[in-house]
């Protein structure tokens, strides 16, 4: 039996370095010889679709897939976009075959489609995969692709759905996709539908905020945890409010009650509170909190602003130099709380 905790290191730690993850791909491995009859040996760095065509006895679906009896191949053509990226450089998001008008449709999956759901336990699809940006022919991705401990999810693209498959590379040695392949998280993951709502929200906690925020108490003990926090679990409605109150309330005294894009921006007394008025801006948006592994409703995520610049994030026609320079000045913030994620992929989050 192969050791799947051995695998759960890898996926979830990523350590390629490891010894024991190197005995679970050489278990792994020998397992798949004896289940597949169609191995694709050696380095392959210039070989053309009908090369691949002949040599795994497969068919073409598409540009992008190729099938057999038992195997699928993906080929990967960067030079038209990088739309099916990797996670670490191992782990392949792969965009499915075709889109469907109804969500979660898997009774109707087309042949492709069907295939990926089966590539999550030896003995069913085998996974392969090629790449190429600018060149004519493609290179071979060494190693075989399969379903981790994620399973598919689905996106939304213009009002129907596509599925993603993460598949995970299991190689008998180290190989990762350069870095312009890669991303941290999949803006796309999260429907519209959430994020209006929570964007409702965060329009009502912000008025909620202004009316009870309490600076009185402030006991000279304030600033940043610099550690990952874990999501919170609230017993009440009640005790969700404060808690997310204290913290912007936080936010606000460690940055002094000063804009953090310009310093110099003025602003007026609070109303019952003798200090400048500030709002509290989480720079990761908490629509997208599924995405992380850790909580975004931290210190570190939120960013002191003036109203101007504030409602210019949201509805400005220049929220993009905004948001790049908050970006900037929180990036090893963010990174240390365990919020990792690209300054292109935050922008997308601002539908920018």
């Amino acid at each position: 039996m192969i050791d799947y905790e051995k695998w759960d290191k890898y996926y979830d730690e990523n350590f390629a370095d490891d010894e024991s993850v190197d005995s679970f791909w050489k278990e792994y491995d020998a397992k798949r010889l004896e289940a597949q009859k169609n191995y694709y040996y050696g380095q392959k760095t210039n070989v053309t679709v009908e090369q691949i065509i002949k040599e795994m006895g497969v068919k073409a679906v598409n540009d992008k897939f190729l099938y057999g009896e038992d195997i699928v191949v993906v080929l990967l053509d960067y030079s038209k976009g990088i739309f099916d990226k990797w996670k670490n450089g191992t782990i392949l998001y792969c965009n499915g075959e075709k889109d469907y008008t109804i969500e979660q449709d898997i009774e109707n999956l087309s042949i492709i489609d069907s295939m990926l759901f089966n590539a999550d336990s030896i003995g069913k699809t085998i996974i392969r995969v090629f790449w190429k940006d600018g060149d004519s022919n493609y290179r071979f991705v060494n190693g075989e692709l399969m379903l981790g401990k994620e399973r598919p999810y689905q996106i939304e693209e213009n009002g129907k759905y596509r599925w993603v498959f993460p598949l995970s590379l299991i190689s008998t040695y180290h190989f990762r996709m350069p870095e312009k392949y890669s991303f941290y998280v999949d803006v796309r993951r999260i429907k519209q539908s959430v994020i209006e709502e929570i964007n409702k929200e965060d329009e009502t906690r912000l008025l909620e905020f202004n009316k009870y925020a309490n600076f009185d108490s402030y006991n000279g003990v304030c600033g940043y945890k610099l550690i990952p926090q874990e999501k919170n679990c609230y017993l009440s409605v009640k005790e969700k409010i404060i808690r997310n109150r204290k913290k912007a309330e936080n936010a606000l005294l460690i940055a002094d009650f000063k804009c953090e894009i310009d310093k110099k921006h003025i602003t007026f007394v609070r109303k019952n509170q003798n200090v400048p008025y500030m709002e509290a801006h989480h720079l990761v948006p908490l629509a997208y909190a599924d995405l992380f592994r850790y909580s975004l409703d931290v210190e570190e995520n939120i960013v002191s602003l003036c109203s101007t610049c504030h409602n210019q994030i949201h509805y400005g026609k220049d929220a993009e130099l905004l948001i790049k320079k908050l970006y900037s000045s929180r990036k090893e913030l963010l990174r240390k709380v365990g919020i990792i994620l690209s300054e292109k992929e935050l922008l997308k989050m601002y539908d920018i």
